[in-house]
């Protein structure tokens, strides 16, 4: 890889990277999780430190508005209005795809679950070798959060021990963080959009799990059932 200029950018074939001091990055974070979808752009300053680069600053330059994940129905991802959301975030940030050096995609929660998952890694296809792309597993996703809230930081000044409750829209992940470290994760199968329902109260998505809840508490359910709010209530208690 090559730059081009003082702090520069990958872009000039006549010369390498191990010849700067200093590198410019653009990048964008792409989170596709089981209720929300999100977008992040950043730029990242890298200085060599010896023979190594570090992060040297970090700024957000943009942040797309978080949207819902959309499904086609019950069990796959609208890929198309992923797509669509995608293109309307870098039109947002007002950023050409092309100049983007480097970034992460991230599935966590059901999302990774989706027959059609790895259609959403499709989308950027095109971005071959700029891309991270990671399905997060219960684990990773806590240890994120836990380090995405302070929560890990915090208890390397606390000297005690911190907890960090992640909530999600299909599980829910508890890290435990004492001296700066994530000590042991866990994840319960509970979160807040396993059950989906419209603006009539009819069910309109149904995870497992979010089944599983509701016959535990004797409230048998099914795509076009309308719950009543003792019936939520008790399913909601359940899951907590």
């Amino acid at each position: 890889m090559a730059v081009e200029g003082s702090g520069g950018r990958f872009s000039s074939a006549s010369r390498h990277i191990a010849d700067e001091e200093e590198i410019e990055l653009t990048s964008v974070g792409v989170d596709i999780g089981s209720s929300t979808s999100h977008l992040v752009f950043s730029r990242i300053l890298m200085e060599r430190v010896g023979a190594r680069y570090i992060v040297a600053q970090r700024e957000t330059l943009h942040e797309a508005p978080i949207q819902l994940t959309p499904y086609t129905d019950g069990e796959e991802i609208d890929a198309e209005a992923l797509g669509r959301f995608v293109e309307a975030s870098f039109a947002s940030a007002g950023i050409e795809r092309s100049a983007v050096d480097t970034g992460a995609l991230i599935l966590t929660g059901v999302a990774v679950r989706r027959r059609n998952a790895r259609a959403i890694g499709d989308l950027f296809s095109a971005e071959a070798g700029k891309f991270v792309a990671v399905s997060a597993g219960d684990g990773l996703e806590a240890t994120m959060a836990a380090h995405g809230s302070g929560a890990v930081i915090r208890s390397s000044r606390s000297g005690g021990l911190v907890i960090n409750v992640d909530i999600g829209g299909g599980t829910t992940k508890i890290a435990h963080c004492r001296g700066g470290k994530v000590e042991r994760v866990t994840a319960l199968d509970a979160g807040a959009r396993l059950i989906v329902l419209d603006e009539t109260g009819a069910v309109v998505r149904l995870e497992p799990t979010g089944r599983a809840h509701a016959e535990d508490v004797g409230v048998p359910l099914a795509i076009g059932a309308a719950p009543d709010e003792a019936a939520l209530a008790a399913i909601a208690d359940r899951m907590a």
